[in-house]
């Protein structure tokens, strides 16, 4: 009794970690960070099932509901890596279709059997951690394709989330195939990762742009304008290559749209998810790329440097290691 106690101490802490975040990151406006917050409250009710089993005996359906969770979350991870790795990208109707399992246990709760050992237990249960692993290799592979151009820090929190999210998996399937004998083994797993994945959250604040409303508490733009004026930000930088101008400035961009500067910082930080330094940078690597890829080997790496818009060797050096994980040589060899 004493050793459930301890379990059910330790793994509240971690559920009360993620409700508290999932409530926050679901009032935050920004449709990623929603995302997140739905799957935080949704794990967790999952793993409240997990902890009620050592106590009582549960119903058929909230059984079954744990299970529905459970089928929920990989879409979830899956849907939170698109839209914080893609830029400006819109909710469309057909990734409800990901969440068909999930509606279907809820759906049919009450009916569904769910009885330990039983051969559609087994089965079922065998294909609920197949789809976790099959949506872990899908956000594996999404964030392999959306790596390029995207801030580190964003990478960073999107591998490690892939990477807890797999752990606790990974110790539930141990638990079924009977090579963790305790069935609490899970919630006490998902607990230690969700205060590991918390520091480290706590730590990347700008992953999740939570003071974005605060800062620009006072902004007239409406989200209609804000998205009509990234698109022409978007338009003027791919057809008049203003980042190849060493000395842009948010004043020069601002006034190539025809807004303030405040407006050109608010709607870059809101749409693209970067301050604008980063967000030229990323359109200097960009071109930097195709001329390493075009130009003759012999071609200085200083010169593909000032002529993507940097205006110095050491800048460019840094942010294009930190935007594709290679240097500029490295890159070349590799597209020789």
């Amino acid at each position: 009794m004493l050793e459930a106690i301890l379990v059910s101490v330790i793994s509240s802490f971690g559920l009360g970690l993620s409700f508290f975040f999932g409530v926050v990151f679901l009032r935050n406006k920004k449709l990623e960070n929603r995302i997140l917050g739905l799957l935080l409250v949704i794990f967790a009710l999952r793993i409240t099932k997990s902890i009620l089993y050592n106590f009582v005996e549960l119903p058929l359906f909230v059984k079954n509901l744990g299970l529905a969770a459970n089928l929920a979350v990989g879409p979830l991870l899956y849907l939170y890596g698109y839209h914080l790795l893609s830029r400006n990208a819109a909710f469309k109707s057909s990734n409800l279709l990901h969440f068909i399992p999930s509606l279907l246990y809820v759906v049919f709760s009450h009916m569904i059997p769910n009885s330990d050992g039983s051969f559609f237990w087994n089965l079922s249960y065998t294909f609920i951690l197949l789809q976790s692993y099959a949506y872990l290799g899908m956000s594996i592979h999404l964030y392999q394709k959306k790596m390029n151009g995207i801030q580190k820090e964003l990478r960073l929190w999107y591998i490690r989330l892939i990477f807890t999210l797999g752990l606790i998996w990974g110790c539930y399937t141990l638990i079924f195939v009977g090579i963790l004998p305790m069935y609490s083994a899970g919630p006490i797993a998902y607990s230690f990762f969700i205060i590991l994945l918390a520091y480290l959250g706590i730590h990347s604040k700008k992953t999740f742009n939570l003071n974005l409303t605060a800062r620009y508490h006072t902004s007239t733009l409406s989200p209609e304008k804000g998205k009509a004026y990234f698109e022409k930000i978007e338009a003027i930088m791919k057809e008049k290559q203003l980042y190849l101008n060493p000395g842009l400035t948010l004043t020069s961009v601002a006034e190539a749209v025809g807004i303030s500067s405040r407006n050109v910082s608010e709607i870059i930080n809101k749409h693209a998810n970067q301050n604008f330094a980063s967000y030229i940078n990323n359109y200097r690597v960009e071109e930097a790329k195709c001329l390493l890829k075009t130009r003759s080997k012999k071609t200085k790496i200083i010169t593909v440097a000032l002529d993507a818009g940097f205006n110095n060797l050491s800048t460019f050096n840094v942010t294009f290691k930190a935007i594709t994980n290679l240097t500029p040589s490295e890159y070349r060899a590799q597209h020789d």
